[in-house]
């Protein structure tokens, strides 16, 4: 056999094993229940098998490469089989008494899960779970408060790889409300979702001044609605936006942190937020609805930002918009493709006015998308693109289910071992009761388990370890979980380690280290918008006072709007000095605390750096008009 030959079987059982898992899901979850554990176990089971058949070890030899994937499948066979069928006796004894062969199914199992994981999303994370679990074996040797009494090997994998580790609330969640999120998306796109969001975005946005960068922004907030993943969205728009931008003359560089930053806030961008969004859901204990809603001001204030720093580059390169002759027509965009936005408003009617399940209103979206895409001879599908259609979003979720599995394994071990309460206790204890410093701690905590692994990882580890402390400083747990999750998400715009600007770096033909730090700065006002709803929680809706909510509204936006001019070094068309931008930061920041008096002097600050470029800065660079370009 050839290694041609070789490929081309793999990717042809692959989209059997992906249609297979797509319609398993939907079987189960929209028509015929199962046990949970069992659920579960062929959850991760299709899941690993898929990521050895995409993604299977190579060696020199052909044949050893092979032999290496048969023994793999056949151990997961073999581990998946034992676990599913004697799941009734194991749920009540896994943890405390397992005999020698349940130990030694469980250590396959493991060891699958870290292979898996090491496949799809890097070393790191594999790591730190062996790690993790090696401190559950050897942690009765360390001294002080992270010791513990030790556990023995057996049942530190057996706890690992049962519903208090790889089958916890986190594949529960990738099970349920995740696969079928990643399905609806998978069948949006490839019936031409993508093209609906971005010729829309070119229309409504393209005609204005920076009229590529703002439908970058506008097309990625569109997609990331859908795809929840920061580097896909800037892989799946960048493809587009990031060659217009760079063509209308921004550098590549800016062209590619526009598009991570763009990208990364569709985790936080409502109605289908990012995985981790549902496992907050969980968490807390709310409604995922009620997560939605409250999500919805940040992430408002996060786009604002980094629309009014494209805005103000533009001002300085003197970009203007697309020629109207470039620009796509809403007529002609909505007759040709227009019909699959019907599957959008049938997943928010059965979300927001039926007040469905996340799972029911992600079943009806996925069927409306696969209906309505019949409509039409430009969208309609035949059996083969359909079973390729819902194979691709079974391989869309893959590393999100590796992720979630990898990830039990490390908060077993967090509970079993009490670490993730004594870790809360040392960041209570270096905080010395001032919240300040515990969001400090809990905000780069998280930004380095960002910076390793995927968000819905990130999350679950960092809300382990952290969120006990926000809350015994007097947060809520909504406002400690989003804390969480946001530092979560932006981590991915975040270096050294940046993978949504990596990612949109490689569109772009540039270096990824620079695309990585001008993604930070750009995005620089999203490490802000998380301590506005600390101090201020009127901006995630805990307020009964739409008066207040509203106020508090306004501040931030102005908040952040000066704040976006003190990022770019541009004010009232012109360039700020060192001092001015400096008073201009700290006249922001004082929007950001909820308070009379900082607002007074914030606005104080604010004016008077409006007065110094009025009418006292002469070193201007004001933007040239030209007949007939509009302008924001």
């Amino acid at each position: 056999m050839t290694l041609e030959k070789k490929n081309s079987i793999y990717k042809q059982l692959g989209i059997i094993v992906g249609a297979a898992m797509s319609i398993f899901h939907i079987i189960v979850l929209g028509f015929a229940p199962m046990e949970a554990w069992r659920f579960r176990i062929l959850h991760v089971t299709f899941a690993v098998l898929l990521i050895f058949l995409m993604k299977s070890f190579k060696f020199k030899s052909l044949g050893v490469s092979i032999a290496c994937d048969a023994v793999l499948v056949l151990a997961l066979f073999i581990c998946s089989t034992y676990l599913f069928v004697e799941s009734p006796r194991l749920i009540n004894v896994i943890g405390y008494a397992p005999n020698s062969i349940d130990v030694a199914m469980c250590l396959i199992g493991v060891i699958l899960v870290l292979a898996a994981t090491w496949k799809t999303n890097g070393y790191i994370m594999p790591l730190l779970a062996v790690i993790f679990m090696a401190y559950a074996w050897f942690g009765k040797y360390l001294p002080g408060i992270i010791g513990h009494k030790g556990y023995s090997f057996a049942r530190t994998v057996a706890t690992a790889y049962s519903t208090d580790g790889v089958f916890g609330t986190s594949v529960a969640v990738s099970s349920t409300y995740v696969i079928l999120f990643v399905i609806f998306g998978a069948v949006l796109e490839g019936t031409g979702g993508a093209k609906l969001f971005i010729d829309l975005a070119t229309a409504a946005m393209g005609k204005y001044r920076g009229g590529p960068g703002k439908v970058s922004i506008v097309a990625s907030a569109g997609m990331g609605m859908i795809s929840g993943s920061a580097a896909a969205n800037a892989v799946t728009t960048g493809a587009f936006t990031i060659p217009l931008m760079k063509k209308s003359g921004y550098s590549a560089i800016f062209a590619a942190a526009v598009c991570a930053v763009a990208s990364t806030g569709g985790q936080i961008m409502p109605p289908i937020m990012g995985a981790g969004a549902f496992i907050m859901a969980e968490n807390v204990g709310r409604p995922y609805l009620s997560i939605a809603a409250a999500a919805v001001i940040p992430a408002l204030l996060y786009y604002l930002s980094l629309f009014l720093a494209v805005d103000h580059e533009s001002v300085r390169l003197k970009q203007f918009g697309l020629p109207k002759d470039q620009l796509p027509k809403v007529k002609d965009v909505m007759k040709e493709v227009g019909h699959l936005s019907i599957s959008i408003f049938v997943l928010v009617y059965f979300l927001v006015v039926v007040q469905a399940t996340p799972i029911k209103a992600g079943l009806y979206g996925s069927y409306a998308a696969l209906a309505v895409a019949l409509f039409r001879k430009n969208t309609r599908y035949g059996i083969k693109k359909f079973f390729d259609i819902i194979a691709d979003g079974a391989r869309s979720s893959i590393s999100v289910v590796s992720a979630c599995a990898c990830a039990g394994l490390i908060t077993g071990v967090l509970t079993m071992t009490g670490l993730g309460n004594k870790m809360a206790t040392l960041i209570l204890t270096l905080a010395a009761g001032r919240l300040i410093v515990a969001l400090i701690l809990t905000m780069i905590v998280c930004i380095i388990l960002g910076m390793g692994l995927p968000t819905t990882a990130s999350y679950i580890i960092g809300s382990s370890v952290t969120v006990v402390s926000l809350v015994n400083l007097g947060l809520s747990p909504l406002v400690a979980n989003m804390f969480v999750f946001y530092f979560a998400c932006i981590s991915a715009i975040t270096p050294p380690v940046a993978i949504a600007a990596y990612a949109a770096a490689g569109i772009a033909d540039c270096n990824p280290s620079k695309a990585g730090y001008k993604a930070w700065w750009l995005g620089l006002a999203a490490f802000i918008v998380p301590y506005m709803f600390v101090y201020s929680p009127e901006l995630l809706l805990e307020s009964d006072s739409v008066p207040y909510i509203l106020y508090c509204c306004v501040t931030a936006i102005v908040g952040v709007k000066f704040f976006s001019n003190f990022i770019t070094g541009y004010f009232l068309k012109k360039k700020l000095n060192i001092l001015v931008r400096a008073v201009l930061l700290v006249g922001s920041l004082c929007m950001v605390l909820s308070g009379v008096v900082t607002d007074v002097a914030g606005v104080a600050m604010i004016f008077l750096c409006f007065l110094y470029q009025k009418y006292i800065q002469k070193d201007a660079n004001p933007l040239q008009s030209v007949a007939g370009s509009p302008h924001v």
